[in-house]
């Protein structure tokens, strides 16, 4: 039985950065007429079960009653859990909707989505479709068109070798245990609380350990980007220890918002190399947003690999289908 999963997070792209840049909001009522959307994409590819994550807001359960008289072929079903209204929700949804064998799920938020569903579970290919603030992982691609290359994906259509990419992460440990992660940058901060999660303040950063690093995205990873360019594809991350020294440099931090910055140290690492974080004590920032507090006695390190989730080229997904006929109606075609 083939199955899709719909992992649809309703506190993205609404966090303090909407008050301190100039980022757009993405409603609740955005949100639903994206998951219908996916749903109705899915659906069109003859998968017999889609499974849609619960939330506070009800997104799933407005998306299938706003159908009308659209008549689904795909059985829907709300997972039977408990939602709390944090990421945490999104990391049980993943794992239990690989527990129950879905061969793709979609997912609907930024960066920490996406990130949190990569705590759930890495193993299941996932189309990342965008509407946080910070978006670097998720791509901006047409809801239906996303769940269209779901479907095909769950559904064995196309060969998964090439349209599905591992993508790297950022490991940390303490003590040489791994305790959290990160998709796309490890940034440490010279402040003790977490407070408002997002950051905005970049005389905080003392260091950073990217995944990637593109002038061309939004976020801190840009700073990066703006002086050495890392790609997705690239077996290695870029480190950065911020201050006065080298040279400075402009990126774009936040929507609308243009920094100078200065940057003593960057250089490439390889896959592997561990990271030691000296600043302590200090708070890490995962993704975006202050996640993992570090006392002067810890031994904490970050590290770069490629063990990442595995993501859905939804391009290549989409136009393998169609060169293998799968959109063809073979029977209508006759007449």
């Amino acid at each position: 039985m083939s199955k899709v999963g719909i992992i649809a997070n309703p506190a993205a792209g609404k966090d303090i950065r909407r008050l301190v840049a100039y980022a757009s909001l993405t409603g609740n009522r955005e949100k639903i007429d994206l998951v219908r959307r996916i749903i109705l994409g899915i659906d069109s590819t003859g998968v017999d079960e889609i499974l849609l994550m619960p939330d506070y807001s009800g997104l799933c359960p407005q998306a299938l009653s706003g159908l009308g008289g659209e008549k689904l072929r795909a059985h829907c079903r709300i997972l039977d859990m408990r939602a709390t209204g944090t990421q945490t929700d999104s990391s049980a949804a993943m794992a239990l909707m690989a527990e129950m064998g879905a061969g793709c799920v979609v997912t609907i938020g930024g960066d920490g989505t996406s990130r949190a569903v990569a705590k759930g579970n890495r193993d299941v290919p996932v189309v990342a479709v965008s509407t946080g603030t910070n978006n670097v992982f998720p791509m901006m691609v047409e809801a239906t068109v996303a769940g269209i290359a779901a479907g095909v994906m769950a559904r064995g259509i196309v060969d998964e070798k090439k349209v599905v990419t591992t993508h790297k992460r950022v490991i940390i440990s303490e003590n040489g245990v791994e305790q959290d992660m990160a998709l796309i940058d490890a940034v440490v901060l010279d402040q003790p609380f977490i407070g408002a999660r997002a950051v905005w303040t970049i005389s905080e950063i003392k260091e950073m350990l990217c995944t990637r690093a593109q002038p061309d995205t939004i976020g801190l990873s840009s700073i990066g980007g703006s002086i050495c360019t890392v790609l997705p594809e690239d077996d290695c991350g870029l480190y950065l220890k911020l201050g006065e020294g080298k040279l400075k440099v402009r990126a774009a931090v936040l929507p609308g918002v243009i920094r100078e910055v200065p940057v003593a140290e960057y250089r490439r690492v390889k896959l592997g190399e561990e990271i030691p974080v000296s600043q302590r004590p200090s708070l890490l920032a995962l993704d975006g947003e202050r996640e993992f507090k570090v006392s002067a006695e810890d031994n904490v390190t970050m590290r770069v690999e490629r063990d990442g989730p595995r993501v859905v080229d939804v391009t290549k997904a989409v136009r393998e289908a169609a060169a293998k006929g799968f959109f063809i109606d073979t029977q209508k075609s006759k007449h």
